[in-house]
């Protein structure tokens, strides 16, 4: 009698290559757009935070004004999207605004060229033109006015501080100019407290040489943080209103949770190589499962009894979801998206040690040469951008509406 083989070898590990292969074979373009969009995002983001240039920060003075217009002024603003939009492409693609510059009068940009010292940076001239257009609507509607005004007062201090008076104090002018930007942002979703605690904190991260690294790690965490939620919120709401799918779901998290982050780095390596991109896939995968549980959670805690008034009043299905439910169960939502934000920030050694850069990368240096005063300084950094992101996360649902009345019924 011949021996049967105990355990039989299973092919799984060659199967699961196998799928892989046939899955970079057949989406492979797929992947490769989806990595070049990953580094895109997480280069311009890093970017911004580490050295803000001045057309980024006329372009998100003008979104700041345009996005409260878009229901008083809706066609005009619609209009002058579109053409801002047309310039970019144009300019992207053909130079067309560097053409227009070059044939105009030369003393209509010679104020532009001694304050930034360098030629004339044609996307600073069509944001500027974006935030003209859109300053004037807003003057024009006495009900955002008042908002205009400060966004616009903003932005020209920021230059005039970024470009003008900063260089003359300091080595590193754009540095000081986001400590300021991300301290005054800290104060007014947070309060002074944490305003103070920001200025001081992201000093120290700079004083301590790991700006660049810090702001890169911040831009890393945010685009990752952004899609994990932007995937988990419908897929908690669809669980929400679907047991079918919420049975379907819930193992699936678990495995996600369960696994090890680095099983995660083994397809995202495969498909998109090393750097950047395999960081965060992984951490999109690790960090996504709060943000389903929690948003299942807060749907489905509401009152029935509200969701049922709704119905009574002849309310459709998607007006409640957007005017009862979510609203309602905004504090659990956003408590599921500061836990994405955590978890993916506890990632960073990891996305570091498969090229990512930033604090993790530095971490894993200071680990693998035994060189403490490198980690250290690392480890510093990234526990302050976690009580940045934590405390900013947790303001912004505190003083919600429904964060304040959660608040007074406690």
């Amino acid at each position: 009698m011949t021996p049967v083989d105990f355990p039989p070898a299973l092919p799984i590990g060659e199967g699961f290559e196998a799928f892989n292969s046939w899955l970079k074979a057949n989406f492979g373009p797929a992947f490769d757009a989806i990595g070049e969009f990953i580094r895109w995002a997480v280069s311009v983001l890093s970017g911004f935070f580490a050295d803000p240039a001045a057309a980024q920060i006329t372009f998100i003075a003008a979104v700041v004004i345009a996005v409260p217009l878009l229901r008083s002024h809706r066609v005009p603003l619609a209009a002058t999207v579109g053409t801002v939009s047309v310039l970019y492409i144009l300019q992207a693609w053909f130079g067309l605004v560097d053409t227009v510059i070059n044939v105009m009068p030369p003393f209509l940009f010679l104020w532009a060229m001694n304050l930034f010292d360098q030629y004339v940076d044609s996307y600073f001239v069509i944001s500027l033109l974006f935030l003209a257009a859109v300053t004037v609507l807003g003057a024009l509607n006495p009900g955002s006015r008042r908002r205009t005004a400060i966004v616009a007062g903003g932005w020209l201090t920021a230059i005039l501080l970024g470009w003008l008076l900063l260089p003359m104090l300091v080595t590193q002018p754009r540095f000081l100019l986001m400590i300021l930007l991300l301290s005054l942002l800290a104060y007014s979703v947070a309060g002074w407290r944490m305003g103070v605690f920001s200025l001081l904190a992201l000093a120290l991260v700079a004083s301590v040489g790991q700006w660049e690294n810090a702001m890169d790690t911040l831009g890393l965490v945010l685009v990752a943080s952004a899609i994990a939620v932007a995937i988990a919120i419908p897929i908690g709401v669809l669980a929400a209103y679907n047991d079918l799918v919420s049975k379907i779901v819930k193992p699936v998290l678990d495995l996600m949770q369960t696994l090890p982050a680095f099983v995660y780095l083994i397809p995202a390596i495969f498909f998109f190589s090393i750097g950047a991109v395999p960081g965060v896939v992984a951490t999109i995968v690790f960090a996504m499962p709060p943000g389903v549980r929690l948003t299942e959670l807060g749907i489905r805690q509401i009152d029935k009894e509200l969701v049922e008034a709704g119905e009574a009043f002849g309310a459709p299905s998607r007006k409640i979801l957007t005017g009862i439910q979510l609203p309602l169960a905004l504090p659990t939502i956003m408590a599921g998206v500061n836990q994405v934000i955590m978890l993916g920030l506890s990632m960073v050694v990891i996305a570091g040690m498969v090229g990512a850069g930033g604090l993790g990368s530095q971490v894993y240096q200071g680990i693998s040469r035994n060189d403490g005063a490198l980690g250290f300084e690392a480890g510093i950094a990234v526990v302050v951008l976690a009580i940045l992101l934590d405390r900013l996360t947790a303001a912004v649902t505190r003083k919600s509406p429904q964060g304040r009345a959660a608040v007074s019924a406690g």
